[in-house]
């Protein structure tokens, strides 16, 4: 075998989780799985918050998490009142994922604050920030990247793949994402 091939069968992907983190993470599964999990959708909602703030989450109050929404690490997780994460969202909290008040995400949606460098072949883990400002609607299975701002306002458009920041009081939707017009708001219910 050649010595570039060599080089390239040694080469494993990198994990820079320490056992303190793993073990964590496989203490929130087991809660996840047993307590959260299994509650009624319309009910418990109190005790959904609880469990995430019990694990470092900052959940503001009247927040509903649908028992199906997978929190990959709660302690990155901030959410503020009035907010929704709706059936099957996976918010893959390996970054800080930053929720306004009265924000609505969408079933099925994917909030991704982690992935890998691709420019190493052992795909080191990189993750950055996702912020969606107050008053945001993401519609349903949408996917908001890493480093991606969701300015004030803005509604995301089903199916969305929402790469870079999106200005505040639009209407965006696409793939990748962009603005297609204003968001008229006639009533304003603060």
């Amino acid at each position: 075998m050649s010595d570039a091939a060599s080089d390239f069968h040694s080469l494993r992907y990198r994990s820079d989780f320490t056992a303190t983190a793993k073990l964590r993470r496989f203490a929130w599964e087991v809660v996840w799985l047993l307590a959260f999990r299994p509650t009624p959708r319309w009910a418990l909602h109190g005790w959904r918050r609880q469990l995430l703030r019990w694990f470092g989450a900052e959940v503001g109050a009247g927040s509903r998490i649908a028992p199906s929404c997978r929190v990959w690490a709660p302690w990155n997780l901030v959410m503020g009142e009035f907010s929704a994460l709706g059936d099957g969202v996976d918010c893959y909290s390996m970054g800080r994922i930053t929720i306004g008040s009265k924000v609505a995400v969408s079933q099925r949606s994917f909030l991704c604050a982690g992935s890998h460098d691709i420019r190493s072949l052992s795909r080191p883990l990189i993750t950055g920030p996702i912020v969606i400002e107050d008053h945001v609607w993401i519609a349903a299975e949408s996917f908001v990247h890493p480093n991606v701002v969701i300015r004030e306002g803005a509604v995301i458009g089903a199916r969305s793949v929402v790469l870079k920041e999106m200005p505040a009081w639009s209407v965006c939707a696409g793939n990748p994402c962009r603005k297609i017009k204003d968001r008229v708001v006639r009533e304003r219910h603060v």
